[in-house]
């Protein structure tokens, strides 16, 4: 844990240029995470708190917001609204070569990379009586497909148009935020989940 939190102070240092020589002068650091119960939120709250902790050595003060997720991250990095984010690694492959989400903006190739976190498994979630047994099974079913600019969203979009899927194909397509999938799902009112998780 040491490790990783000495590489993060040393690549947040290296990303805006302090040395202790410049430490005098505070800069602020934005990470964009995503929804306040999941995990990217906690990521990059901890990261800021380890930051902040050598504020005074550095001069860095790091906030953590929470946003819509991946694509939401990519964009506002792009957009020079936040200085890091937290972001799955599919589409930040498709962000920095103008894929996906993406293409209209075309290829961010000042896009970088700091670390990876963990893997993240796509996860159908389904309930007993709803019948599903196979992503096919999804059709003409109630599915919270994610809420726009998540990566969870990207994810389900992608998956739907190699099926030559839209949304019409479901009876529901519901934009819950990851917080609120499993609560619809046990209260009856989606048939599915899909979430990116790790």
């Amino acid at each position: 844990m040491k490790k990783i939190v000495i590489t993060t102070l040393a690549a947040t240092a290296l990303l805006f240029g302090v040395n202790s020589a410049n430490a005098a002068e505070e800069k602020y650091v934005t990470i964009g995470t995503g929804g306040q119960t999941g995990v990217y939120y906690v990521v990059g709250q901890s990261i800021c708190k380890l930051v902040n902790r050598g504020e005074k050595e550095h001069g860095i003060k790091c906030t953590a917001p929470s946003t819509g997720g991946s694509v939401a991250n990519l964009n506002a990095i792009r957009a020079g609204e936040q200085d890091m984010g937290v972001a799955q690694s599919d589409q930040q492959y498709k962000a920095l070569n103008g894929q996906g989400d993406f293409e209209a903006a075309g290829p961010f190739k000042e896009l970088r990379a700091v670390f990876s976190v963990h893997p993240e498994s796509f996860t159908v979630v389904a309930r007993k009586d709803s019948g599903i047994k196979t992503f096919d099974d999804l059709k003409g079913k109630r599915v919270n497909i994610g809420n726009p600019g998540s990566g969870q969203r990207a994810t389900i979009e992608a998956l739907m148009k190699e099926k030559g899927w839209d949304t019409s194909v479901f009876k529901l397509a519901s934009e819950l935020k990851a917080a609120e999938q499993a609560q619809a799902l046990c209260d009856n009112k989606i048939d599915a989940m899909v979430y990116v998780v790790g």
